[in-house]
């Protein structure tokens, strides 16, 4: 939308700004951010600074009194750092002072499930050390094709376009009779609807068999694998139940589904013990053509504790290395395989006031876009969230998922959570790009919804880092987007 700019209109900023003097190479530019709405700008233009700073010093002004082009207004409004008629750009979450419009663009989110996540097993052919899904002397359980139905039915119902359904276990190809099972009667449920319906599943991919690929890529899947870099690094913490490290296997499997065109994405537990050799991981991760990698730091719940936990400074570092990495790689004509983390989360954040990753808005997507069902047709908000008794919203076999979503006190509770009202957060300058972080995390971590991230070090690091990356070596935005890699699939 083109703003109307008369001598009459008024101009200020859209929060006290902060300033940063870019590092060495960054050619004298500075940094401007606006916590509140989550804009920035990096600029070397004197009188650009100049009327910013002096706006944030003084207040608002009529626009024939600030010396200022109308393209340069219309520019710094549109990058949410001025507000214009008391009107102004930001996230979904901001909030602007009293009296100012809040200009937001509409996400791909809404208010209702978009994604049912079904832990159709607790049980598991390997045997990783740090697993966060298995608990030791937990007796079996499987959950049933009828209540997997069930919830298709409910969610099917619910006023989206389409549904997501993703298979997680222990390992899910290990019950593949129910989801087959599933699969089929959502394909029909959702044709009979006239919506869209697409499946996922997260996998060892440990000797996956070819009937289970032929499966896979019939339906056409999106496959996560689980993989930790190289055959020495993966193999030192992904055991199997004999105490053999499972790397061949993981690789046997991941072949058998590129066969099938199926892309495969990649995803690296990152700890205290591979944290030095992240880089190595990926080309070696990169070397076996999958499609995407997504790093994740290992958190301190189920059989992970503090001592494989990494600080927030420790994780930057080493993802700013293999971020950096992946960046030359492209900028000097290779490929680089994405981060897919990354891609969604940091840089689309950086890149628009949008939030439709749904791990980093406010509020997130837990019981809002997503919802779980554990084996023993518990519903939770998150999946992460499976096996904590006080994350529980009530049971599949005697509620129904909306009823659950409309009533449940952690929900509400969910929804309600906001950086302004947490205190670490409130003061940060990167508060309108993260939200907080995963608020599970946050509530593993200091045992409270209301806290921030705890890796709260390395947002504050992380976004002004990407932002002096592509100014000071520019293209590195670029040479990070996805690409499409031969033999990657679909």
């Amino acid at each position: 939308m083109r703003l109307d700019l008369t001598p009459d209109t008024r101009v200020g900023v859209s929060d006290r700004l902060r300033f940063e003097t870019g590092p060495s190479g960054a050619a004298g530019q500075t940094l401007v951010v606006s916590p509140a709405t989550g804009g920035w700008t990096v600029t070397d233009d004197a009188d650009v600074l100049a009327l910013l700073k002096r706006l944030d010093a003084h207040g608002p002004g009529p626009l024939g009194g600030i010396d200022a082009s109308e393209d340069t207004v219309r520019h710094l409004y549109d990058r949410g750092l001025l507000q214009v008629d008391s009107a102004v750009r930001g996230t979904s979450a901001s909030r602007p002072d009293a009296g100012l419009r809040l200009v937001s663009p509409a996400g791909a989110h809404n208010s209702h499930p978009v994604l049912g996540i079904f832990h159709v097993h607790n049980w598991c052919n390997l045997a990783c050390t740090y697993c966060y899904t298995i608990e030791d002397g937990v007796p079996r359980d499987q959950l049933t094709a009828g209540l997997m139905c069930k919830a298709v039915d409910e969610l099917v119902g619910m006023p989206t376009r389409f549904t997501s359904f993703e298979f997680h276990g222990g390992e899910p190809t290990m019950a593949m009779p129910a989801i087959r099972e599933v699969t089929e009667y959502a394909e029909r449920v959702y044709a009979a609807a006239g919506k869209r319906v697409v499946f996922s599943i997260q996998t060892n991919a440990y000797n996956l068999s070819p009937e289970t690929c032929d499966f896979l890529a019939e339906h056409h899947f999106s496959v996560r694998v689980s993989l930790d870099g190289t055959a020495d690094t993966h193999d030192e913490f992904r055991l199997d139940h004999a105490g053999k490290g499972s790397y061949r296997g993981v690789v046997r499997g991941i072949r058998r589904l590129q066969e099938k065109g199926i892309a495969v994405h990649a995803v690296c537990v990152v700890h205290i013990g591979n944290v030095e050799r992240v880089v190595e991981m990926y080309d070696s991760m990169a070397a076996l053509d999958v499609a995407s990698i997504r790093f994740l730091p290992v958190f301190s719940t189920g059989k992970a504790g503090m001592a494989d936990w990494l600080t927030g400074e420790r994780y930057l570092k080493a993802y700013l290395g293999v971020v950096r990495h992946a960046a030359r790689l492209g900028r000097d004509g290779g490929t680089t395989v994405p981060l897919a983390n990354l891609q969604a989360g940091e840089l689309g954040s950086l890149r628009s006031f949008k939030r439709e990753y749904m791990c980093m808005r406010n509020p997130c997507g837990a019981g809002v876009n997503m919802i779980t069902v554990d084996t023993n047709g518990d519903v939770y908000p998150c999946e992460e969230m499976v096996g904590k008794p006080e994350f529980v919203a009530g049971n599949l076999r005697d509620r129904t998922i909306p009823e659950m979503l409309e009533t449940s006190p952690v929900v509400a509770q969910l929804k309600s959570r906001h950086v302004e009202e947490i205190d670490e957060c409130s003061r940060c300058t990167w508060k309108q790009l993260c939200h907080g972080g995963c608020v599970h995390k946050s509530y593993t971590h200091f045992k409270r919804l209301d806290r921030e991230s705890e890796h709260c070090s390395y947002y504050k690091g992380v976004y002004r880092e990407l932002i002096w990356l592509e100014a000071t070596e520019p293209g590195s935005w670029e040479a990070l987007a996805p690409t499409t890699r031969a033999g990657a699939g679909r």
